[in-house]
């Protein structure tokens, strides 16, 4: 399934009936438990923090409990890239003319990082996704002929 859009994301226009269901059926699919600000127990100290951290940038509620997998994954790669970090800054790029490990290990935990943090909208590009999604939402809110569509009623 190539690109698959949140229906209050796409651009492309479908009868009344069908953005309901799909609304509705997105919404169920969220699931209605809370995300814990309270990592889990496997992070490090610093993966906690970051952990925290993600969650506290985010809009509240736009995380569920489904997404506290993710959000360690995100957690642990920044964990494992400040460790990284910390290795080539002690030791430099290169050890006796060969790549530092740590250089290979850091690229690794960015590739993750990278992955995990555009599933719950970390990336510019998602974020821009976002702010059009409250646009569109706030524009639709205040079009008449759109509530009359949807059923709404819009006094």
């Amino acid at each position: 399934m190539a690109n698959i859009k949140p229906i209050e994301l796409q651009t492309k226009h479908s009868n009344p009936e069908d953005i309901q269901k799909r609304m509705e059926t997105e919404e169920a699919l969220k699931g209605n438990t809370v995300i814990e600000i309270k990592p889990p127990t496997s992070l490090s100290t610093t993966g906690k923090k970051f952990y925290k951290k993600i969650i506290e940038i985010l809009p509240s509620g736009f995380l569920n409990g489904g997404d506290t997998y993710c959000v360690t994954i995100i957690a642990e790669s920044l964990d494992k890239m400040q460790l990284c970090q910390k290795e080539i800054n002690k030791n430099g790029l290169f050890i006796d003319g060969n790549e530092n490990k740590g250089v290979g290990t850091y690229k690794k935990y960015v590739d993750i990082f990278n992955t995990f943090s555009q599933k719950i909208g970390l990336s510019p590009r998602d974020r821009a996704s976002l702010s059009i999604l409250n646009i569109n939402s706030e524009t639709d809110k205040n079009d008449k002929v759109l509530q009359a569509l949807k059923g709404g009623d819009n006094k």
